[in-house]
């Protein structure tokens, strides 16, 4: 009798255990099935909005632009350097936030690479800031300024020949601009879409062509126009001076050590219409 008793027990136990782990699958199946439901709603938000042109502006109306007009474009607003009748020349408003440029180059909170560098506010060297112990290696330009026969010339983007023969180093600020154009989705559209005009680049020693570059010295030089849209700075300009030096504005164009930071803001050419 007693056997029986317990039997019955046992019996009821593992029927309660069965029905706890049947109903803990059927908890586990319908989270997993909402999660893949909603990420696909997600997703499809997503692309929906990337292609729908009522959420992102793509075109440029054709009109008359002046210096320092601000426009939206690709989910971001632009201010006016130039107007070339069908095409015009963009500078981005804001300076380029921390956040985008630890994407590009990480490094977060390398003083050799960055200067003052907050939510807020973040300026980069256009080159290593490079000791007696430490370079800047092969990739980037660096320079050392307690000798200033220590250096890697300042390009823009520089051919493996001209690194290893010639002296030459990426600018850090050309690789978190290309970086931030390579993965910016409005931008990204636009040249999809041939929007953007490609540009003949020339930082004072070597010529590319691109999509995207800096502010020009022929573009800040007259200061009144420049006022107009020149309301974040120090920013990097494009040109070197020399070896060992860029330029920056900061009310004027200023030749500077190439370990010098400054707000990064992109240049970009676009058609009308």
């Amino acid at each position: 009798m007693k056997n029986k008793k317990g039997f019955i027990a046992t019996s009821m136990i593992y029927s309660f255990f069965l029905v706890f782990l049947m109903l803990m699958m059927t908890i586990l199946v319908s989270s997993v099935n909402n999660r893949i439901f909603v990420s696909r709603i997600n997703e499809d938000i997503k692309s929906e909005l990337e292609n729908q042109g009522s959420f992102i502006v793509d075109t440029l109306p054709v009109k008359n632009y002046s210096i320092g007009e601000s426009v939206t474009l690709a989910n971001e607003t632009w201010q006016v350097i130039e107007d070339k009748g069908s095409q015009v020349v963009l500078v981005l408003s804001r300076a380029l936030q921390k956040d985008e440029i630890i994407k590009a180059i990480g490094e977060e909170g390398n003083a050799q690479m960055y200067g003052t560098c907050n939510d807020t506010d973040c300026q980069v060297r256009a080159c290593f800031n490079a000791s007696s112990s430490i370079t800047g290696g092969q990739l980037y330009c660096w320079f050392y300024a307690g000798n200033s026969n220590l250096y890697r010339i300042p390009s823009w983007n520089p051919t493996t020949a001209q690194i290893q023969s010639q002296n030459y180093g990426q600018t850090i600020v050309s690789a978190v601009v290309r970086s931030w154009f390579n993965t910016h989705r409005g931008v990204q559209r636009l040249l999809s879409q041939s929007k953007l005009v490609e540009m003949d680049i020339n930082d004072g020693a070597l010529t590319t062509k691109g999509y995207v570059r800096l502010p020009l010295t022929s573009e800040v030089s007259n200061t009144a126009n420049a006022n107009k849209w020149a309301n974040v700075k120090p920013f990097h300009l494009l040109e070197k001076n020399s070896n060992t030096e860029t330029r920056i504005y900061n009310t004027s164009m200023q030749n500077v050590n190439s370990n010098t930071a400054a707000y990064i803001r992109p240049v970009i050419e676009v058609y009308e219409g």
